[in-house]
């Protein structure tokens, strides 16, 4: 699996930590993740509807360069 596709299947996995196992502990996974490469788009991406992220998390790993 080519690095590029690793990276977009880690963001999304945070992504749907968030949603499904800390819904009502959101700070939790805020502290886990703060200093994770990926936080800041991660959080970025709650900015888009679910079916949305397909197209709009690799736009948002772009800005990673």
């Amino acid at each position: 699996m080519n690095k590029d596709k690793q990276i977009l299947q880690e963001a999304y996995k945070l992504r749907f930590e968030y949603y499904n196992f800390y819904e009502n502990k959101e700070p939790e996974w805020h502290n886990k993740y703060k200093n994770h490469k990926l936080y800041d788009i991660v959080v970025e991406s709650f900015d888009y509807k679910y079916n949305e992220i397909g197209i709009i998390m690799p736009k948002l790993l772009g800005k990673l360069v």
